[in-house]
């Protein structure tokens, strides 16, 4: 299935049946804002917009929500500490054991969730091997697990505001390129 006749489907079914119900618990960190992504083969380019809801807690659980412009929910990926479920509007709810093979199994690509919470705050993800320029914060650029990401703005806090994460074409997944815009974060003490 591709990305776009997912996102295609399930923002349809989300018109037609209202707004997606999904709670979503208590957690110490969240992150929101707007998403584009971009994917490109050797056989054609697709491009999506919407809106994101990150957030994350120790237990180790974090859900991604992905939403429509209008703020509709069109998927939720939740990944804890033994699986990682998909849950789409008006599909049954999608299994794994690996958030990559989830995600390629059922949109065609993978897109960076384990480890997004360090990424977002600008850092690489703890234990795994990473280069980043220049080599003390505030990074531009770090390398890890396969993605670019470049942070090409920072708040008054200085925290990260814009960062686009960039993947080369792989045989499971096509070039990618995504855009995130970060209008509000959360961090319980």
């Amino acid at each position: 299935m591709s990305f776009r006749t997912f996102l295609t489907g399930a923002v349809f079914i989300t018109l037609l049946s209202g707004c997606v119900s999904l709670s979503t618990p208590d957690l110490q960190q969240s992150w929101q804002g707007r998403f584009s992504i971009s994917a490109e083969s050797a056989q054609h380019r697709e491009n999506h917009s919407g809106r994101f809801i990150l957030t994350h807690s120790s237990a180790p659980l974090t859900i991604l929500d992905l939403k429509t412009a209008l703020g509709n929910t069109i998927a939720r990926v939740t990944l804890s500490d033994t699986d990682v479920s998909l849950q789409t509007v008006g599909r049954p709810e999608y299994r794994a054991d690996n958030v990559d093979n989830l995600l390629i199994q059922t949109l065609g690509f993978s897109v960076p969730v384990e480890g997004l919470q360090y990424w977002l705050e600008g850092s690489p993800i703890v234990g795994v091997s990473a280069q980043t320029t220049p080599q003390s914060k505030p990074y531009k650029e770090i390398r890890q697990n396969g993605w670019l990401i470049r942070y090409e703005s920072y708040d008054a806090k200085g925290l990260p505001k814009r960062i686009r994460f960039e993947r080369e074409a792989s045989i499971n997944s096509p070039a990618l390129s995504i855009l995130l815009l970060i209008s509000d974060r959360h961090h319980d003490s």
